[in-house]
């Protein structure tokens, strides 16, 4: 059963610029199991909020990050921590992480306020109750995902994937780009074995032939390329993936002023590593300690990753992506996408209020 987002009064906002960077992509999402309590919490106050003394204990922020994506080169480039600082506001990196999974489990353990990932990890975060809810999006990147296969096996299409086995990681892109490249294909899904595995494991299982194949995002893809000799056999095209930012719910209602200036200083690295993509290209290569070939090989594919605000057509799609995936059982209860986003916050109009 498809379930449609319901559109209330939702205008599209596109006032916020392209937040990009050129090898910017992967972000596993993260889940957000977000009650509706938020839903009703009163508007915060952003004045009260950062009307600290100047002599107060400084405010902190943990922003948790994946090995991939925007964060790693805010991170590298030290300017958020910088700028923050002037409001009285501590930077925490937390990570990096694997993927987006190992980074709800952070929200789950309060060890992270906000962050970003795929939606697909954040859509099974939110069923799994992750106490986070969603604030923005980030544009789909198809060039970022692939299913790879050793340089010299016999697997051409999807089709030859029939009988084998192809590592995945459990309830996020890979799972749900290799479900979705099977359909396309007309394969029935149940005559290919999914291997949940994640990118750490899933590389040398591939490589060693204990799987035939392994459908995953960047930066891994370009290092099982130009490291490993691995070769697509099906891009991102078929289950192109938004990224999402989310912020865990309690520091959303008790620290709002934090979460809209740690957002704003993200959005202004997005445009300065939009700008300056060679130099944000070496940022996330320094930051991730990838070979220089591989950071050349990202930025061959020319990725961008940019955020806005979620919009009425953003909404639908996570909710078809949402009933797809319960429909598949790669989820074990279906979510309502739109009790999970952020509620309306001052300060954060732009991103909240609908």
């Amino acid at each position: 059963m498809t379930r449609y987002y319901r559109p209330t009064v939702w205008l599209q906002k596109s006032t916020f610029k392209t937040l990009a960077a050129v090898v910017v992509a992967g972000l596993a999402i993260g889940g957000c199991a977000a009650s509706t309590d938020n839903a009703t919490q009163p508007l915060a106050s952003t004045a009260e909020s950062a009307a600290a003394p100047s002599n107060a204990a400084p405010e902190t922020i943990r922003i948790g990050y994946v090995r991939w994506g925007l964060l790693p080169i805010i991170r590298q480039r030290g300017v958020l921590e910088a700028e923050l600082a002037k409001q009285n506001i501590q930077v925490e990196w937390v990570g990096p992480f694997p993927a987006f999974a190992p980074v709800l489990e952070a929200f789950n353990a309060n060890s992270v306020d906000i962050s970003a990932g795929g939606d697909i990890p954040g859509i099974s975060g939110l069923v799994g109750g992750t106490p986070v809810c969603v604030l923005a999006y980030q544009v789909p990147i198809p060039e970022a995902e692939a299913i790879l296969v050793a340089a010299d096996s016999p697997i051409q299409s999807p089709q030859d994937l029939v009988g084998k086995k192809v590592a995945v990681n459990r309830g996020g892109w890979g799972e749900h780009l290799l479900l979705r490249v099977l359909t396309d294909a007309n394969v029935p899904v149940e005559q290919v074995e999914r291997v949940y595995l994640g990118p750490t494991d899933a590389l040398p299982a591939v490589t060693q032939g204990h799987v035939d194949a392994w459908s995953v995002w960047e930066p891994n893809v370009a290092i099982a390329e130009v490291e490993h000799d691995l070769r697509p056999i099906a891009s991102g095209e078929a289950a192109s993936h938004y990224g999402l930012y989310v912020v865990h719910q309690n520091t959303l209602a008790q620290k709002p002023a934090v979460v809209e200036a740690t957002f704003a200083e993200i959005v202004k690295e997005a445009d300065w590593a939009a700008n300056n993509p060679e130099e944000a290209a070496k940022a996330f290569g320094a930051s991730t300690d990838l070979a220089l070939p591989v950071v050349n090989q990202l930025g061959t594919r020319k990725q961008v990753e940019t955020i806005h605000p979620l919009t009425d057509q953003v909404l639908t799609d996570l909710q078809d992506r949402a009933d797809w995936m319960y429909s598949q059982k790669a989820i074990p209860k279906e979510l309502e996408v739109s009790e999970v986003l952020c509620p309306a916050t001052a300060g954060l109009e732009t991103y909240t209020q609908r």
